[in-house]
């Protein structure tokens, strides 16, 4: 099992102010998290990054907001080094990727389906509206539309936040 610690703050919010939640994967394109900074700014609202792990499941939630999560796989072993190693790299991409904005900002981690973990994410922030990426272009991304289904269209459908999507163009995704 590996436990989760919640991530400080970037900055300082402002206290009473809107928070914009935005979906981040590892390797996703910058501009999804930079215009939902630039959105956070213009509205004077807080950025939470959330980052919704598929190959974890949920265990426990520890009285500090601690996260204790296990892989879904069952031959998967955690091993000490191994520990929140993605979350860690996770967590760092973002401070380069938002180096340099005036927006205060903090990462969260969760596990499993993105659509619920932003939509409970949102609730639990108060939160004006949810930012999402389009689906990465190309074969993989058409396949894991294929198969999970549309985040942005689940989140439309099943809570009453805005949906803002930001298009991520196939020259800009790595």
């Amino acid at each position: 099992m590996t436990r989760s610690a919640p991530h400080a703050w970037h900055g300082s919010p402002t206290p009473g102010a809107p928070t914009v939640v935005v979906g981040v994967v590892p390797r996703q394109s910058p501009v999804v998290v930079r215009a939902a900074a630039d959105l956070a700014r213009a509205l004077g609202a807080a950025l939470v990054c959330v980052w919704s792990d598929p190959a974890r499941t949920f265990v426990a939630r520890e009285p500090d907001g601690t996260l204790v999560t296990t892989p879904l796989d069952p031959d998967h072993v955690d091993s000490r080094e191994g520990d929140g190693v993605a979350e860690t790299a996770m967590a760092e991409e973002l401070g380069r990727n938002l180096e340099g904005f005036d927006v205060a900002w903090r990462f969260v981690y969760a596990v499993g389906e993105a659509s619920r973990a932003l939509a409970r994410v949102g609730r639990e922030e108060g939160a004006a509206m949810i930012v999402i990426g389009s689906r990465r272009p190309g074969l993989g991304g058409w396949m894991n539309h294929l198969i999970g289904g549309s985040t942005a269209g689940h989140l439309a459908h099943t809570q009453p936040l805005p949906v803002t999507i930001v298009p991520q163009a196939p020259e800009e995704v790595a």
